[in-house]
């Protein structure tokens, strides 16, 4: 399995004035943004669908396709529930 690299809180982003740390999940030249629920369409987040892993990070978190948004992976792992990430061409 590839390795993502994660960078855990490289920016931050005020939504409704409360601010959310932003990670960043980076593998062969693509980089991810973490996507708080309050960035997504309501409803939309609920429509997400894990589909198969597709890579790990190096403290074992794993990774996975959403099976209905080729733009979009998500970080799961043992008692953390999927979090979703968006491509993007963002070089922070």
């Amino acid at each position: 399995m590839p390795t993502y690299k994660l960078d855990q809180n490289f920016d931050t982003v005020v939504i409704n004035d409360t601010e959310y740390a932003l990670q960043k999940l980076s593998y062969n030249g693509q980089t991810f943004i973490s996507e708080p629920e309050q960035f997504i369409n309501e409803g939309e987040y609920e429509q997400f669908k894990l589909g198969n892993q597709i890579g790990k990070t190096k403290d074992g978190m794993e990774i996975y396709e959403e099976k209905n948004d080729h733009k979009r992976i998500a970080m799961k792992g043992f008692m953390y529930p999927a979090e979703f990430y968006k491509l993007t061409d963002h070089k922070k």
